[in-house]
């Protein structure tokens, strides 16, 4: 566990700002100082995904908040098993220091935070990706079926070959929102699309097997699927390598890998064809935010697209393909915004399991202009009518 504490600016600013009128001592009615815990899930750092997004979020707070906002951390070299993530918490929750909140990264750290949260019930405990319903946790869970939908749409869009893949870390229900929300995107868009997916080769390292992921993604593009997405850490990022190595040998297909919750697409420029971004920076930067303005909740927080907690990256690297005719007149990039706004407005509803994916496929949400000849037809054939009505 490293100790960060940083010298404090926050203070003089208090100090500074308190002769100058209620109205600006008014803005700083908040926490004098924070200091958390938080224990990252397997893999650890250097991930460049899910965990790296959770530090993500420390670091916007310690840029933020300077020497007020202070931290320790545990699993950031990896934590094998689920019980040393246990272990970490619970060395947190019953050490000497004070913290205001304890973190849990995935689900990984569920039996962690609820024996810690029961046994310390005036310590505050944060879990993402799990719910513990006890009165001194917060829950931040994600739609990530909702982002998923949009880079599936856009696989269908995309695939030239109708055939596109998953890949996830576990057969378990929060990867298999991912999985569905992709099938049906990909589905929804492009009826003649086959999606098909599997699950790490590795049960005993899901997330961080390189080599087992690029072996997958070799089997789908040697059987025709051209766009393969990952939610499986380091195991997608095999992926990714293999669907770099395979473009480089300058075959008649271009193959497509999507990165998950960070924004992966430079990892392979040109390669990655988007990423579905699960915004955990924003979910623990809004609880230390919340701790600042001595507003922290317990309770569960789901975030959705309407909530920017889940979406898909700029594409840097690839917004040509957004530019893309898909049909009636509107690019790929217009279609994939429509979509957004129906998810957002509940008039589209994501499938969240595999078995809930409706039949249907993309219609343009905007009426189109009459067709010219049915429009015609219709008009010669009142005027009869019409002069009938005169006479």
């Amino acid at each position: 566990m490293k100790k960060m504490k940083l010298l404090s600016l926050s203070l003089i600013l208090v100090f500074l700002t308190s002769f100058s009128g209620t109205a600006a001592a008014a803005s700083f009615d908040q926490a004098t100082s924070v200091n958390i815990a938080i224990v990252y899930s397997t893999g650890g750092l250097g991930d460049q995904s899910f965990n790296d997004a959770a530090k993500a979020g420390i670091t916007q707070a310690s840029t933020e908040y300077g020497d007020s906002f202070t931290f320790d951390e545990a699993c950031a070299s990896g934590c094998t098993t689920f019980t040393d993530i246990t272990t970490a918490i619970d060395d947190f929750a019953s050490s000497d220091e004070e913290y205001d909140l304890i973190i849990g990264v995935g689900f990984s750290a569920f039996d962690g935070i609820n024996a810690s949260a029961v046994a310390n019930p005036d310590v505050n405990f944060m879990i993402i990706d799990s719910v513990v319903e006890e009165s001194n946790v917060a829950s931040v869970v994600f739609k990530e079926e909702e982002g998923s939908f949009l880079v599936g749409a856009l696989a269908g869009m995309v695939t030239e070959t109708n055939k596109v893949a998953f890949l996830g870390g576990l057969d378990i229900p929060l990867i298999n929102r991912f999985y569905a929300g992709f099938s049906h995107g990909a589905q929804y868009m492009n009826p003649d699309v086959v999606v098909d997916g599997v699950y790490s080769p590795d049960p005993a390292n899901p997330w961080g097997d390189l080599s087992g992921g690029a072996q997958i993604g070799d089997t789908f593009m040697d059987n025709d699927f051209d766009v393969i997405f990952s939610a499986a850490g380091g195991t997608g990022i095999g992926v990714i390598n293999a669907v770099e190595a395979r473009n480089s040998e300058g075959g008649d297909t271009k193959y497509w890998a999507i990165g998950v919750d960070s924004d992966q697409d430079f990892l392979s420029e040109g390669n990655v064809l988007t990423s579905m971004i699960k915004r955990v920076d924003v979910a623990i930067k809004s609880q230390i935010d919340a701790l600042f303005a001595e507003s922290w909740a317990s309770g569960v927080v789901t975030l959705g697209l309407a909530q920017d907690g889940v979406g898909i990256s700029d594409m840097t690297y690839t917004d040509a393909e957004l530019d893309v005719e898909f049909e009636d007149g509107k690019t790929r990039g217009e279609v994939l915004e429509d979509l957004k706004a129906l998810i957002v407005s509940g008039d589209l509803v994501v499938a969240a399991d595999l078995d809930s994916i409706p039949e249907g496929e993309y219609t343009n949400p905007d009426p189109a202009p009459l067709p010219i000849v049915p429009t015609l037809m219709a008009f010669l054939l009142a005027v009869p009518v019409i002069n009938r009505r005169r006479n």
